[in-house]
């Protein structure tokens, strides 16, 4: 009985593995390449890996297979050139002469400098034009994800990669925090855990990122393990069960390394996004003994958080909530985008454009080279219709990761998708983690997949399910 349901399973799986052309292998691999390595240059800041990992993600694009992508998948696609087209819009109106909306320093450079220089409606000359490559790179990393994420096989091998990484990449932080190795720790940012990405709250949101993928993979069978009255270790039994310890251990590893990045949000925002998440699943499932669950998990954060919490809390002590000023700063943005609402000051000029808005309230010691805000530098760059349209685009996309997460509980990748998103977004509304090329690459990647199997049919679930039920004799 048990040969027979799974039997067209089967076929199918190895009917769509039969149709994968050599290119679409290839495109697979060049994806599966830069997730796992785009943190390793320094988060991949510099312009030159920009152009390197949209050469890679490019290649993805256009040797994947789109035979299997559903009529979802196209309308995201379809939105996601929207997006595209506003920022290439912006840009080039930023950047022709003469612009549409001048800024008075090009007409008063003109006047000291006693010459006639075109206006232009963004604050640095090319920058607009130079900064596409970032919604580029990002677009088509989403695209190839989305179409990529069906493939429950392959979601499966992209996002265990991207575990396996960052348990890498957090080892060797790890011992360069322990040794105080320069060679292993070539920036030390007052005494915290880095990766490769050098600053302590990307690093967070990088290894909180992780540990959300290895808490999606395990809580639904936990949960079901409880449903049917079954023991954890059970979960650990049969032949999946070495890649179970295997993948706790990583998990368990991720977060205890979270408390040494000393990132306040990073930390916080992983813990209440993976209590958020077991309540939605119990609520979904109406499970009335979901409480114990919830302190057993709390039990555990609580033991990490006084493992290897010590030098977090005395930094919380330390500095407290708004040491930046950042509220400060993002008052003083908004206000200077409520003088150019349109089209901002220029795509990828922040560095060059805040400086003249910035109030002695700031003091002297903080640096804003970058706006600790994405949403907020997005609108003082580009405008408040560009981000409405991005701001919309990011609302559509989680609403369809948490209707997929309804519909299709029992899907793992989908709820790492949503946490994920959850954690990326929640966290650069008030930093920057996303402007990370390097963790944008990974964000969106995750993002991406849980969104291309959002829109497969509810039935495969219950037929997977029935599969399971019949394998162990339920």
């Amino acid at each position: 009985m048990t040969e027979q349901a799974s039997a067209p399973l089967l076929s199918e799986v190895r009917r769509r593995r039969s149709e994968r052309s050599l290119s679409d292998r290839i495109g697979f691999w060049f994806f599966l390449a830069m997730v796992v390595l785009a943190p390793i240059p320094d988060g991949s800041v510099a312009l030159i890996w920009i152009q390197v990992w949209t050469v890679f993600a490019a290649i993805a694009v256009l040797l994947l297979n789109y035979r299997h992508v559903s009529g979802g998948v196209a309308l995201l696609l379809g939105g996601l050139l929207l997006v595209l087209a506003g920022y290439g819009a912006v840009a080039l109106l930023q950047s022709i002469s003469p612009g549409p909306a001048p800024l008075a320093v090009w007409s008063d450079a003109g006047k000291i400098l006693g010459m006639d220089i075109a206006p232009l409606s963004g604050s640095v000359r090319n920058t607009p034009l130079l900064f596409l490559g970032r919604p580029l790179l990002a677009a088509l990393v989403l695209a190839a994800a989305m179409v990529i994420g069906p493939d429950g096989r392959r979601t499966g091998v992209v996002l265990r990669a991207i575990v396996g990484a960052a348990c890498l990449y957090g080892f060797i932080g790890f011992l360069g925090f322990v040794l105080d190795s320069e060679d292993l720790r070539p920036f030390d940012q007052g005494g915290a855990l880095t990766t490769f990405f050098l600053n302590k709250n990307t690093t967070a949101t990088y290894l909180g990122s992780a540990f959300l993928v290895v808490f999606a993979m395990l809580l639904p069978r936990a949960l079901n393990a409880r449903r049917e009255q079954k023991p954890l270790s059970s979960l650990f039994r049969g032949g999946g069960g070495r890649k179970l310890i295997i993948a706790v251990a990583g998990g368990a590893f991720l977060l205890v390394l979270l408390p040494l990045t000393l990132s306040r949000a990073g930390l916080m925002l992983t813990a209440v996004i993976a209590l958020a998440a077991v309540t939605l699943k119990i609520r979904l499932a109406k499970w009335s003994s979901g409480l114990k669950v919830v302190l057993g998990i709390l039990t555990v954060f609580s033991f990490i958080y006084a493992l290897s919490g010590e030098g977090w809390r005395e930094r919380q002590a330390r500095v407290g909530f708004d040491s930046l000023g950042r509220l400060d700063a993002y008052g003083m943005m908004l206000d200077a985008a409520a003088a150019r609402p349109m089209l901002g000051y220029g795509l990828g000029s922040f560095a060059e454009s805040f400086p003249q808005f910035r109030t002695e309230h700031l003091g002297t010691s903080a640096i804003f080279d970058i706006g600790h805000s994405t949403p907020v530098e997005l609108i003082f760059e580009g405008g408040y219709p560009l981000a409405l349209l991005v701001f919309a685009y990011a609302l559509i996309c989680g609403a369809v990761l948490l209707r997929g997460v309804i519909r299709r509980p029992d899907d793992p990748y989908i709820l790492s998708a949503l946490l994920v998103g959850m954690l990326g977004a929640l966290h650069t509304s008030f930093d920057f983690s996303l402007q990370i090329p390097g963790f944008l690459i990974i964000y969106l990647a995750v993002v991406g997949l849980g969104l291309g199997r959002s829109f497969l049919p509810r039935e495969e679930r219950k037929v997977r399910k029935k599969v399971v039920r019949r394998r162990t004799g339920v």
